[in-house]
């Protein structure tokens, strides 16, 4: 008999997220601690960084927060120990008592409780949806430079997603192509028609992200790369986009959660899109746990989750990144 196929990324979704939604766990405490991140590659000096821990039944699981500013981290830290709910509850709850919360405070305090209940239960995400632990395939991403084809040899051997720069000529773009594998070209809404068509004629098998609606009428080759990224806050938008998109980059902290990001998931597969996930810069334990849903949901994909190296130290780069499924959520 052939061997039955594995199940597609949505039916994984759907699984995993019923049964997270199922999983009930109990919360005695909560504690939020601050770790700044030194960075070589955050624009801004030390990334911000919190990481909560919910405490219960001599486990503990914990969150990252994405927040941008020192603000932000300690508006959190005031608020998420009156935010949470105590005692017993189950995971499929925890969305509409964090409603009015920000979706970065949402983010964090989900993944800590997905984490906690996990290790309650003593299993690993992979195990709960019913996927074997694969190693990912992952993209280094860089911001807009001058002399992409020479950060992108600074980076290695690796697979690249580049924010494009309009202004980039023809002799840029080839440079960057003979520099290094572009996997993902992120235009951030931006670029214009001739802008597009250079780099797509250099990168034709890179998908397309993001780019300016404007930049309309693109060859079919073009149309049958295009990626979506910054639309996507919540399942729903999935419904209302503009264009007809070919992939999708999900990202839990945006999206307020990763039930809400299990969700798109499953929609997307209507909408005929493959996916990929993104991360906000985590630096923490919300880096490995952006591995856990990568191997569970889309291994293959050009996931922008690579290492993040702190200052006086090399940031791994293997061919794919291992992934393991210890009990919690990127444990």
């Amino acid at each position: 008999m052939p061997p039955t196929p594995e199940p597609g990324p949505d039916a994984v979704a759907a699984r995993l997220r019923a049964a997270l939604a199922g999983l009930d766990l109990t919360v005695d405490a909560v504690s939020v601690a601050r770790d700044d991140a030194d960075v070589p590659s955050y624009p801004d000096g030390p990334r911000p960084s919190s990481v909560v821990a919910l405490e219960g039944g001599r486990h503990s699981g914990r969150g990252e927060h994405v927040g941008w500013t020192a603000a932000d981290h300690a508006r959190f830290a005031a608020a998420a120990p009156d935010a949470v709910p105590r005692g017993r509850s189950r995971l499929g709850e925890w969305p509409a008592a964090l409603a009015a919360l920000p979706r970065y405070d949402r983010a964090a305090l989900e993944a800590a409780a997905i984490d906690l209940a996990l290790r309650q239960h003593a299993v690993g995400l992979l195990a709960l949806a019913g996927a074997a632990p694969r190693a990912i395939r992952y993209v280094v991403s860089f911001a807009r430079v001058a002399d992409p084809a020479a950060e992108a040899r600074a980076q290695g051997a690796v697979e690249l997603k580049v924010d494009a720069d309009p202004a980039w000529d023809e002799a840029v773009l080839r440079r960057l192509a003979a520099a290094g594998r572009v996997a993902v070209v992120d235009w951030k809404g931006g670029g214009d028609h001739a802008a597009h068509l250079r780099a797509h004629a250099c990168f034709p098998d890179a998908l397309v992200e993001d780019p300016a609606p404007e930049g309309r009428p693109w060859p079919a080759s073009l149309e049958a790369r295009l990626a979506v990224d910054a639309a996507l806050e919540r399942a729903t938008d999935l419904d209302a986009l503009p264009l007809r998109f070919v992939a999708a980059n999900l990202k839990p902290a945006r999206m307020g959660g990763v039930l809400e990001l299990l969700e798109a998931a499953s929609r997307c597969a209507a909408h005929g899109m493959t996916i990929y996930l993104g991360g906000m810069f985590e630096v923490a334990v919300g880096r490995r746990q952006l591995h856990a849903l990568a191997a569970a949901l889309c291994p293959d994909g050009p996931n922008d989750v690579a290492p993040i190296a702190r200052a006086g130290a090399a940031a791994a780069r293997p061919p794919r990144l291992p992934v393991g499924d210890a009990p919690g959520f990127g444990a």
